[in-house]
């Protein structure tokens, strides 16, 4: 099934590589082919992830027993099992089913993008000169370290990672990290991070333009259309909007105004 699976999804790339363009146009009708095959590789992906949960769960449910505390009662294992389980089977089916795919993947997303790319690298390379205070980000919540560990979990984890699972999952820490972070260099007396939600963007934009992440713009095609359903919703699907959401503003601003 999967080297079957590995198959058509080159073949298909493949003949869209061949119609390849250089016009601003056809790029338009590119990225709805490119689209449209994500797609069709999430619900392959979906549909795998389906049927092992379902065969194997009452297997990894009893493995899970074996190895946690007794005292753990039925429903406590089965909240606590099924997103491991589901984590684990979808980074071992992008490992299958992904990684024989990539090359050809990424080749068609650097392509379909690249205007995209091209236009926010330029932006992106102007903002890293910026302070803290020119993305709005308040005095009183500026980072001392300039936000580093959360910089380094977006670059080690997004820009250097193969699976897109662990690209997400690295979004998503780095999300988490900026909180955590906040809360240790600017501790309160509730233990809390004073941060409010129209605190956390500037800063994510901040730390995603340091980053150093290549192309974005592809990425954020990469992640919004292959990833699972279940990861676009609740906190998943909170910062992987939060991404898709820095990554437009990067792109549509306009430097000469920001001056």
């Amino acid at each position: 099934l999967i080297v079957r699976f590995i198959g058509d999804v080159k073949r298909r790339a493949s003949l869209i590589e061949e119609k390849k363009t250089v016009s601003l146009s056809s790029s338009i009708v590119e990225k709805e082919k490119i689209i449209v095959e994500l797609v069709t590789v999430k619900h392959v992906f979906a549909n795998i992830l389906d049927l092992i949960q379902k065969g194997c769960i009452g297997d990894f449910k009893a493995m899970g027993a074996y190895h946690l505390q007794p005292t753990m009662n039925i429903e406590d294992l089965d909240n606590f099992i099924e997103p491991i389980v589901r984590e684990a089977v979808q980074e071992q089916i992008e490992i299958e089913a992904y990684v024989p795919c990539r090359s050809i993947i990424s080749s068609l997303l650097v392509h379909g993008w690249r205007y995209e790319d091209k236009a926010i690298s330029f932006k992106i390379g102007y903002l890293k000169q910026q302070s803290q205070s020119y993305f709005k980000i308040k005095k009183e919540t500026q980072s001392p370290s300039g936000w580093h560990s959360v910089i380094t979990i977006l670059d080690e984890g997004v820009g250097r990672s193969t699976l897109p699972c662990n690209k997400l999952n690295a979004i998503v820490g780095a999300g988490k990290e900026i909180g955590r972070l906040s809360i240790l260099e600017h501790p309160s007396t509730s233990g809390h991070s004073s941060l409010g939600a129209d605190d956390f963007l500037p800063i994510f934009i901040y730390c995603v333009v340091n980053a150093g992440i290549d192309r974005p713009c592809a990425l954020c095609a990469l992640l919004k259309h292959l990833c699972n359903d279940l990861q676009q919703i609740g906190e998943v699907g909170y910062y992987l909007s939060s991404f898709e959401a820095t990554i437009m503003y990067i792109h549509e601003m306009d430097l000469a105004l920001a001056e």
